[in-house]
């Protein structure tokens, strides 16, 4: 069974998601990630990890694609579609695909 994965803002299959070979996150590390555990199907203190998200975001100057509560709604999701009992949530945001220079964007 293929676990469902949620990238550039679809559900998809993880055979189906693509992540340009230009996203700033491939290839400068330009992103943020965040990890939720998931136990007994319950995410486990995910507001901490919004917070945190959102803080290590306005520290590199990026926009959220998503507010916290879509996120939220976004983690329920990956959860109840994937039967997570007993794992974890990662996620990353990145800039996004852009000519590879090294100017801040």
């Amino acid at each position: 069974m293929s676990r469902i994965v949620y990238v550039n803002g679809d559900f998809v299959p993880e055979e189906e998601a693509k992540v340009s070979v230009f996203d700033r996150g491939f290839l400068f590390a330009d992103g943020v990630y965040e990890v939720t555990s998931v136990l007994g199907g319950k995410l486990i203190d995910f507001e901490g990890h919004a917070r945190r998200l959102e803080r290590s975001l306005n520290e590199l100057e990026m926009a959220s694609p998503v507010t916290m509560d879509e996120l939220l709604e976004i983690h329920r999701r990956l959860v109840a579609e994937n039967d997570v009992e007993e794992g974890l949530v990662y996620l990353q945001i990145t800039r996004g695909a852009a000519d590879r220079d090294f100017i801040y964007p």
